[in-house]
């Protein structure tokens, strides 16, 4: 990979973008006392603006505390160009529409025109609104809310389903109200003009800077925007937030999940369409009878087993496609169906097929082995700049791994290291009495070493799982023997209800797994301890790790150094860096896996790690304790 152009001469825009950082500027005249000049950050705008202005390919890793998302916007409002900016999270993809982007816009002054672009499935479909306002089945709760969803449409132009009062998944609603793209009539749909989703996408096509994220992004160069052709226009350059999360993304969206709901759905569906033509009770019954052996036979032999009988409903299906759209679209559908089952069965070269699961939770999966292939010929192929950007894209102080796994393994690169002093902010605590994961006594030591922690914290913790059974396993056993109030993911509510208790009550403790180890920022007192209970290595009997190993070992690599490793450091860089996020910010960072001294890449992990004094006993982390509330108590 080409070597970062730290030393690259300072063009007009670049310049311009530069200046705008300065202490002196309008930016820092509008903050006033919150804004803090920081040279990494007007660093890395120059950077993006370099990017822009001549087409490139950059992968920049800023680290946190650097003001990334600035850095981004204002390079993003001074070009005349068309931007697409891209976030992994809604959360982000909203805060970036309805603070940052605005804020900055009014401190340039310049206006530049904005939407914002979501999935298919966070829109309202009037049409599927009306059909399941005519089911009978429906029952009491589900009607009301349905009322309640109508009423507000009459109300909100844009049917974003976030400005709803209550969340439609929760309430069982979103498959109701919502089209996926195979459900979707596209131009043919009664309620095309009046459609959101047709809307926000027609406000995209206009604007000069659209906020948008992976998953739509993806979809798009996927092509799965159905009967609409292309999801979003061509971009001058994009910007791409969180990209580290890319590559498992590509995985899903270039990939296909497959089970039995896809049958389900297609028969409710076809059900559906059948009783609105008023004389096809023969047909409906036909297929009530088909499918049920249809979902059996798939349940005990599998897909081979339930295609022949899947194509006598295709048949029923093409028997009626002439009557009307919504029967010729369950009529493409099933084709769809059958054409992934036979992809699933009969994989095209460079992919991996597998099933999880028995009877009828049986699931089926295809992946393409690597991404950057992939991401290569259907995302990087387009003659626009690529500016991706992530707090930890770097392995060991390298962009290999993340540019092969990217497929940009000849992009420009930058790295933009963190303000914060972990020497004086931070603590990162590597237990050496601990047994080895997998070990009998395992469980009850890492549960006692956790209660030493959290008590010298005072709660005012995330622990970190790397399996749903230790957090299942530990946190009810943390909530019998602590005296603050512990939240457990799933138990006590969905990721972001518990978040926002844990940032209420002080001294919570919040156990989670994934989705806790990225994007979540919680400055302040509320977190003080980072703990990770093993190093995050991916399961080694993952059918698509397990594809990937032996593709890298074929061409002459090492499936653990060139993949395993480097990408648990990846997981667990993200992991620890939710402790520190502002300069004030103090905290113990713990990771209680042994293998860490007892293990050749012990070092290597503990090398990409924030640079803060490390530790192997209780008393350091309680003296580190003591001294912050001294100091605190001076302050």
């Amino acid at each position: 990979m080409p070597a970062s152009h730290n030393d690259r001469p300072v063009n007009g825009f670049s310049g311009r973008v530069e200046a705008d950082f300065n202490p002196d500027s309008t930016l820092a005249r509008y903050f006033g006392s919150n804004y803090c000049y920081r040279p990494e950050q007007q660093s890395l705008a120059g950077r993006v603006a370099d990017a822009i202005d001549g087409g490139d390919r950059l992968l920049a890793e800023a680290e946190t505390g650097i003001g990334k998302t600035m850095a981004y916007l204002v390079p993003a409002l001074r070009s005349d160009d068309k931007v697409l900016i891209s976030t992994h999270t809604k959360s982000l993809q909203d805060q970036l529409m309805h603070r940052d982007l605005p804020q900055v816009r009014r401190a340039l002054g310049r206006d530049r025109e904005t939407a914002l672009l979501k999935g298919r499935n966070s829109y309202l479909c009037p049409h599927r609104l009306q059909q399941s306002q005519r089911e009978l089945r429906l029952d009491a709760s589900l009607g009301n809310m349905l009322a309640q969803v109508t009423e507000w449409a009459r109300r909100d132009v844009d049917g974003d389903l976030s400005a709803l009062a209550f969340d439609v998944a929760e309430a069982g609603l979103r498959g109701m109200i919502t089209a996926t793209a195979e459900q979707c009539l596209g131009r043919d749909c009664p309620s095309w003009d009046q459609c959101p989703l047709v809307r926000a996408r027609n406000r995209a096509q206009k604007a000069d800077i659209v906020i948008a994220n992976h998953s739509l992004l993806l979809a798009d160069a996927a092509l799965k925007a159905g009967a609409f052709g292309e999801v979003l226009p061509e971009f001058d350059a994009y910007v791409l937030d969180e990209a580290h999360s890319l590559p498992e993304l590509a995985s899903q969206h270039f990939g296909l999940r497959f089970g039995r709901q896809r049958f389900i759905s297609w028969g409710h569906d076809m059900q559906e369409a059948l009783q609105a033509l008023g004389d096809e009770g023969a047909l409906q019954g036909d297929v009530t009878r088909a499918l049920p052996s249809v979902l059996r036979t798939y349940g005990h032999g599998g897909l081979e087993a339930a295609l022949p009988e899947w194509g006598e409903l295709i048949e029923m299906a093409d028997s009626r496609r002439e009557r009307s759209e919504d029967m010729a679209k369950l009529s493409e559908r099933a084709a769809a169906i059958t054409a992934d089952m036979e992809a699933l069965m009969q994989p095209a070269e460079g992919y991996v097929a597998w099933s999880d699961g028995h009877g009828e939770l049986r699931q089926h999966f295809l992946a393409p082995v690597e991404t950057g292939a992939v991401l290569a010929e259907h995302v990087w192929r387009r003659p626009s700049a690529f500016i991706l950007l992530s707090a930890t894209l770097r392995i060991s102080g390298s962009f290999d791994h993340a540019g092969r796994r990217l497929g940009l393994e000849d992009a420009l690169n930058c790295y933009h290291p963190s303000p914060f002093d972990y020497a004086e902010q931070a603590l990162l605590y590597l237990p050496r009495h601990l047994p080895p994961p997998g070990h009998a006594d395992g469980d009850a030591a890492m549960l006692d070493e956790m209660i030493r922690l959290l008590s010298a914290s005072s709660g005012r913790a995330f622990v970190l799982f790397t399996s749903h059974r230790m957090l299942q396993r530990l946190a009810p056993q943390l909530a019998e023997r602590l005296p603050w109030p512990v939240l457990e993911q799933g138990r006590d509510g969905a990721r972001d209800k518990i978040l926002n208790i844990f940032r209420e009550e002080k001294h919570s403790i919040l156990c989670g797994t994934r989705s806790f180890w990225e994007g979540v920022d919680v400055p302040g007192e509320s977190l003080s301890m980072v703990i990770v209970d093993k190093l995050p290595f991916a399961p080694p009997n993952d059918p698509l790790l397990q594809a990937r190993i032996k593709a890298c070992e074929a061409a002459g690599g090492n499936g653990f150094r060139d993949i395993q490793l480097p990408e648990a450091i990846a997981v667990l860089r993200q992991g620890v860096g939710r402790l520190i996020r502002s300069a004030s910010d103090t905290g113990v960072m713990a990771i209680l896996d042994a293998r860490i001294h007892t293990r050749s890449y012990g070092r290597q992990v503990v090398r990409n790690l924030p640079a803060a004094p490390v530790a192997h006993g209780i008393n350091a982390v309680r003296a580190f304790y003591a001294q912050s509330c001294a100091e605190e108590e001076v302050a």
